[in-house]
């Protein structure tokens, strides 16, 4: 009799191993369906999200850009001004260190005009990326 159910033990295993496999792929098949739906939930809240900010983001980066087009024209004003030669070159000992001054506070104010200019192009660099980021 043991060895009767020993026998039948042996040629069920296999048959058992199967059906639970076939089983756990099931599971496992609903759970990725599930799995699946989530993500498309959690991406369409994302793209809600993204949409929203996209206004404020565009209207950002139209400020930016103006203030990019002003800049410009101050920098080509400011480099003029600096580029022109002073007509107390060879003139009197105190016009000659006025001029001095002068140009060195030319060429501050340049720098300045292009620190700030860098700032703008870093920030209108983010935007662009968050931009393509958000839009794949």
């Amino acid at each position: 009799m043991i060895d009767n159910l020993v026998q039948w033990a042996t040629l069920l295993s296999p048959i058992i191993s199967v059906i639970a496999i076939v089983a756990a792929l099931k599971v496992a098949n609903g759970s990725s369906k599930d799995a699946q739906k989530q993500i498309a939930a959690i991406r369409h809240l994302l793209d809600v999200f993204v949409a929203a900010n996209n206004l404020d983001i565009v209207e950002a980066q139209r400020k930016y850009q103006e203030q990019l087009a002003k800049l410009d024209k101050e920098i080509e004003d400011a480099q003029m001004k600096f580029d022109m030669v002073s007509p107390f070159i060879g003139g009197a000992k105190i016009h000659q260190i006025m001029a001095v001054q002068e140009k060195a506070e030319q060429k501050a104010h340049l720098d300045q005009l292009l620190t700030k200019r860098m700032e703008i192009e870093v920030n209108l660099s983010l935007i662009q990326d968050y931009i393509k980021k958000a839009t794949r």
